[in-house]
């Protein structure tokens, strides 16, 4: 992988995570039910933490240094592998992998968890192939 290379994936991926960011705020500025506490969700944490990861080593660092290029292609390799399973994670926060439905039911007063159990597998998932993928990268 070269260093031009890594410029023509950054902006695309960076694309991407705006997108999927953005996508998640304007879905939840549209929400019709005002009571419900707005959060942003762990699979939107993750994919913030690897765009900022992204824009730095990508973008700020190389302006900053010129010793970047082993620390850029571990992370335009783990930030395409978050963004990929994006998706995925975004599906277990809805629940929407379980058969009974969507919601669990909850009892007067009980306040609805942070994550759910597939939501916590799965970002655990991807960000372990995340990882694998960016020290695989880092070793080459």
């Amino acid at each position: 992988m070269t260093p031009d290379m890594l410029y023509r994936l950054a902006p695309p991926l960076i694309a991407l995570q705006f997108l999927a960011f953005g996508w998640k705020v304007n879905r939840e500025i549209t929400a019709a039910d005002t009571e419900r506490q707005t959060v942003v969700p762990l699979p939107d944490v993750i994919n913030v933490v690897s765009l900022f990861a992204t824009v730095g080593c990508l973008i700020i660092l190389p302006i900053a240094t010129d010793s970047y290029f082993w620390l850029s292609r571990m992370v335009v390799g783990g930030a395409y592998v978050l963004i990929v399973f994006h998706p995925l994670t975004v599906a277990a926060h809805y629940r929407l992998w379980r058969r009974k439905g969507q919601s669990r039911p909850v009892s007067d007063g009980a306040r609805v968890p942070y994550t759910n159990r597939e939501e916590r597998i799965t970002s655990l998932v991807s960000v372990l192939i995340a990882a694998a993928v960016a020290v695989y990268l880092g070793t080459r």
